[in-house]
């Protein structure tokens, strides 16, 4: 699987036991097995889909070279996500993004990819 940039999102209370602990272990993982990323094409559908409680998420910009866990893509309805079978540690993500909710209640991403 060729994949440039992987990205995941997180609420700010993940954010906090990955700077305690130096990995990424969300709340979702207990429940699911895997920590859900995407491809930026996919970011904006995913998170407002999967956040749309939470009014600010962090947006992490991850490496996909530097993940040591298996990784395979998950089909789920309309489109794809990419599950790594496994935590990270803070040194796959090389940037985060903080994201607020617009006023109609959603959050706006554009991720280009430039060839």
């Amino acid at each position: 699987m060729e994949i440039d940039l992987l990205f995941t999102a997180v609420k700010d209370s993940d954010w906090k036991k990955v700077t305690e602990t130096g990995d990424l272990i969300p709340d979702t993982f207990s429940e699911y097995g895997h920590i859900k990323c995407f491809e930026g094409k996919d970011a904006e559908e995913i998170i407002n889909q999967d956040f749309e409680d939470s009014s600010a998420v962090l947006l992490l910009v991850i490496d996909p070279l530097r993940i040591q866990s298996p990784i395979k893509r998950i089909i789920e309805g309309d489109f794809s996500y990419i599950a790594v079978q496994g935590t990270f540690s803070v040194d796959v993500i090389i940037d985060k993004i903080k994201l607020e909710q617009n006023k109609k209640g959603r959050f706006a991403i554009k991720v280009k990819h430039f060839e």
